[in-house]
């Protein structure tokens, strides 16, 4: 019996054959035409915002929306428990991170803490949706609003994520997802980033888009053949237009059954409670982490409880450190550090925290 293609298959096959039969086709996402154009569509729309770009990475979009927010040798509020790519195009154009502490519950950047790290030298917020789980877009709104900041999202592991409702980082400047491994939506690699900020957006294909699209949407007698060659690579971008409806929809299985083992989780004794649903956060679960109940690990205690409830789970070392703890940071960085860094939550939520795989 023959193997039935998926959609994403079938959708690559038939671009691979339009290249070698057509000459429009090879052409079609140097100006952000064909699967490009239809995926920035779909994120159009999931997110309730005017523009979306694909581009080549996350790392690289964050880096593209620091170019274009001119935010060369600036001061920026972020959190220490993050990824390094979620700050490292950031720190390539000279900025300085100013590391503000997170909320232990969504291990997001804490409002009161940004707000205690502000100074006049701060032009934005770059947040991090780390593991899946949303922060807090709301406050973080109106703190930028009340301080005249530039308030990014790095939303790479969150595609698929809401709180109060909201997708994650709906009101965020710009947000950057990702199509690359353990990603909501896979498709090798890939990106994309979302504003409802016109200005912002035409800066980005200006510094990222090949002058075909640039002149489509900037004006034919603009180009700039000096940029980012960023754009996403047109068989990622077939592959994710195929296959996001379908990666949403799998989501949805995967967020309830995770909310089903933190049921059993608050149940257990020995972990701290964790209240998504009362907050009305839905993360992706890039990865299902918590944390435990007064530092004391209970492994044995807790795979025993979870198999009994039929989950059969294994316990890791979360895959993240803190940034200004990392050699690789210091070696390359630490001149940026102010001499007092400290996040005792985000440093204790280092010691105790675990993931469920």
């Amino acid at each position: 019996m023959p193997i039935s293609e998926t959609k994403s298959e079938i959708a690559v096959r038939d671009y691979l054959r339009a290249v070698t039969t057509t000459e429009a086709a090879p052409k079609m996402h140097l100006c952000g035409g064909g699967a490009v154009g239809a995926l920035e569509k779909k994120l159009k729309v999931h997110y309730g915002m005017k523009y979306a770009l694909c581009v080549s990475n996350a790392t690289t979009g964050l880096l593209a929306i620091a170019m274009a927010l001119e935010l060369k040798e600036a001061d920026f509020v972020t959190t220490p428990y993050t990824y390094g790519a979620t700050i490292s195009g950031w720190l390539f154009s000279g900025s300085r991170p100013i590391f503000a502490d997170i909320d232990v519950s969504t291990l997001t950047l804490d409002c009161d803490s940004v707000r205690r790290s502000l100074t006049p030298k701060i032009k934005a917020i770059l947040v991090s949706d780390i593991y899946g789980i949303p922060h807090d877009t709301f406050g973080i709104r109106k703190v930028a609003d009340e301080y005249g900041l530039w308030y990014i999202s790095d939303s790479a592991q969150s595609l698929g994520a809401s709180r109060d409702n909201l997708p994650a980082g709906a009101l965020a400047d710009a947000l950057v997802i990702s199509f690359t491994v353990g990603k909501t939506a896979f498709a090798g690699e890939g990106a994309a980033i979302v504003t409802d900020n016109a200005s912002l957006y035409q800066k980005l294909v200006w510094f990222t888009q090949h002058p075909m699209r640039q002149k489509r949407e900037l004006g034919l007698a603009l180009s700039n053949e000096f940029g980012l060659n960023a754009r996403i690579h047109p068989l990622a971008a077939v592959w994710a237009n195929a296959s996001i409806e379908n990666s949403l929809k799998k989501l949805e299985d995967h967020q309830k059954e995770c909310f089903r083992v933190i049921d059993v989780l608050n149940r257990s004794g020995v972990t701290e409670g964790i209240d998504f649903a009362s907050r009305r956060i839905n993360p992706t679960f890039f990865r299902l982490t918590a944390s435990w109940k007064s530092g004391k690990t209970h492994e044995s205690k807790l795979l025993d409880v979870l198999r009994v409830h039929g989950f059969q789970k294994s316990i890791e070392v979360p895959p993240v450190s803190l940034l200004y703890q990392q050699p690789a940071f210091l070696a390359q960085y630490a001149r940026l550090l102010s001499n007092n860094v400290h996040c005792p939550q985000a440093e204790r939520q280092v010691r105790s925290r675990f993931c469920l795989v």
